[in-house]
């Protein structure tokens, strides 16, 4: 836009000059066949004493012409140029007054024409002396520089273009390892931002490292006040849990009981509290990679490993390759929880299926048990809700694996197994 405006504005300025120069060369011719005019000489027809210098006044057609009538015999001499042609103008201007005029071929003229009074005594004669030039010739010199003009303003145009293009580049350069340095350290793979930077964008870096140092320390800060408070009141857990045997002791089992009741569930929600704080902690934009085909199996071979786990049938349908978007240790806890929950209810078997479509990882996790009733289904992870309390646990597995799925922006969903049991769905976005 600015070279189209700056084009125009030149162009503009250009045509003027032309004008100008052109009104001024028109001028001087006229003053020069003023003062060739011989006011003396007696007849019907003006005289000149000279003839003007340039040639094409004497060459038909030429496209410079100029014309002397006597006004008083309305009489006229003309430039040969001219040939037999007679310029029409209205005499009764008598200053010097540009207009445009049809020429002998019919095309259009820039003319100047003024009146010339010559006194002698008491007599006067009047002339009116025309001088014009073809305005073609203008014409053609404003078109040939408005074409040079904008092949010029064309190249800087496409210098200025790559000029601002290289600009860019170079000039933002900075920000673009500031967003792959930022990239990093949301992957995990850094924790500040090391790189040297300009002046200019040095003054973000500090920002944001600083920001990143502070929110760790209350990432720190938190985790160690939680671990501190749980180890803190495990240790009169465990003097509760001996008054409790005492009394169980001397015969007071009701208070006994409430009393061990009351300190395994306060172990169960520490203990839940504690595996929530490891947990890590981000926003949607956070991309993580680990791989669900790893995983799953060295779970199984720890669950192998304890008495009920060895006695079932694991039956594993996952391809390789198959990455979440989830921190790993994240999921390694999902894994866990929710294999473990499956080994507790299975009669016989497990069965784990994982398959990817084009945006997220689906797994499903079923067993043979003897399963849920229908109304339960929507009360399964919730930490304040447990459906059996005649079966061994916390009862808060499965809350910590909806804590887990929704942290990372997944879905679980909870079903009648086609084998019997329980069927959990879980469904975690794919690593980029």
């Amino acid at each position: 836009m600015a070279l189209v405006l700056a084009g125009v504005a030149i162009g503009y300025l250009f045509t003027n000059s032309v004008e100008r120069s052109a009104s001024a060369d028109l001028s001087a011719t006229t003053s020069r066949l003023v003062a060739l005019i011989n006011s003396d000489a007696r007849g019907a027809l003006p005289v000149l004493t000279g003839v003007l210098p340039d040639p094409r006044y004497e060459t038909p057609i030429s496209g410079l012409y100029w014309q002397i009538t006597d006004l008083g015999t309305q009489q006229s001499i003309r430039s040969r140029s001219l040939w037999d042609y007679v310029l029409k103008l209205d005499p009764s201007d008598e200053g010097g007054q540009l207009s445009t005029v049809q020429g002998p071929v019919g095309q259009s003229l820039l003319a100047l024409s003024l009146t010339a009074r010559f006194a002698k005594g008491k007599d006067e004669r009047r002339f009116q002396v025309i001088v014009a030039q073809d305005r073609s010739i203008l014409d053609e010199a404003i078109t040939r520089f408005g074409w040079e003009l904008a092949l010029a303003l064309l190249v800087l145009g496409v210098v200025l273009v790559f000029a601002v293009i290289l600009q860019v580049q170079f000039g933002l350069s900075p920000f673009k390892r500031l967003r792959k340095d930022i990239e990093g350290i949301r992957n995990g793979v850094a924790s500040s931002i090391d790189a040297a930077y300009p002046l200019e964008v040095a003054g973000v870096v500090s920002e944001v490292n600083a920001l990143l140092t502070v929110q760790q320390k209350s990432m720190d800060f938190a985790r160690s006040r939680a671990s501190d408070l749980a180890h803190g009141l495990k240790i009169p857990l465990t003097v509760l849990g001996t008054i409790a045997y005492e009394l169980e002791e001397g015969g007071n089992t009701r208070s006994a009981a409430s009393i061990v009741d009351l300190t395994n569930e306060m172990r169960d929600r520490i203990d839940y509290q504690l595996r929530l704080v490891r947990l890590r902690q981000r926003v949607r934009m956070h991309a993580l990679s680990a791989s669900l085909s790893s995983v799953v199996p060295r779970a199984i071979a720890v669950l192998k490993k304890t008495p009920k786990g060895e006695q079932l049938d694991w039956v594993v349908d996952i391809a390789g390759g198959l990455n979440v978007d989830i921190d790993v240790n994240d999921l390694i806890e999902l894994v866990g929880v929710i294999l473990e929950n499956a080994a507790q209810w299975a009669n016989t078997q497990v069965f784990i299926t994982a398959k990817q479509d084009a945006v997220d990882v689906e797994w499903r996790i079923s067993d043979d048990g003897p399963g849920i009733q229908i109304s339960d289904l929507s009360s399964i992870g919730r930490r304040d809700r447990r459906l059996d309390e005649t079966v061994a646990g916390t009862g808060l597995g499965l809350a910590i694996a909806s804590e887990i799925v929704s942290l990372n922006n997944g879905t679980i969903a909870f079903e009648h197994s086609r084998h019997g049991g329980l069927e959990v769905i879980i469904r975690l976005p794919s690593a980029a």
